[in-house]
């Protein structure tokens, strides 16, 4: 039967598809050594649509008028992809605690206090420290404070012998 046409990728149906595919690898080719990139990759895609049509019917072994064929549609589309890839990255992670914030109606980062590691953002002593502000009198530490240093006297020569290494 020498009227039909192989459907196979490499019958003559797909002649254009495999034109277009070799254009596409060249080039992805040539891009990859020009940028460098050591990842690439070609897709080709075919889309079929079969479409019905009926055609008058001159088959001796059909009954009817018209009869019913499938004409099929093949669409190809032939990509590439180079891996070049440019990324930043970054993490904060900012050690403090989120917390609601009612005057700013907003979620705000505060300092993680009260805890056993003590800091000057701890309640009680931002409320000495506020007190402080008010009446510059009240001392910020309990405890007797001592109006005088003792500061030691400047060491004379040491006691070290060096030696030479040869």
């Amino acid at each position: 039967m020498g009227d039909y046409k192989e459907l196979r990728i490499e019958a003559e149906t797909f002649d254009k598809m495999r034109r277009d595919a070799d254009i596409v690898l060249q080039r992805a080719i040539g891009t990859m050594k020009e940028k460098e990139s050591m990842d690439g990759k070609v897709t080709i895609t075919i889309d079929i649509k079969l479409v019905p049509e009926f055609i008058p019917n001159y088959d001796p072994a059909i009954q009817g008028e018209t009869r019913k064929i499938l004409k099929p549609k093949f669409d190809h589309k032939v990509t590439s992809a180079i891996n070049i890839k440019n990324e930043e990255k970054g993490s904060v992670n900012p050690e403090m605690a989120m917390v609601w914030d009612e005057d700013k109606q907003e979620y705000v980062l505060t300092y993680v206090n009260n805890t056993s590691q003590r800091s000057i953002f701890d309640t009680d002593l931002q409320e000495v420290m506020d007190e402080t502000e008010k009446n510059p009198e009240v001392p910020l530490l309990e405890g007797d404070v001592e109006d005088e240093m003792e500061f030691l006297e400047p060491a004379g020569e040491d006691d070290y012998t060096y030696d030479d290494i040869v």
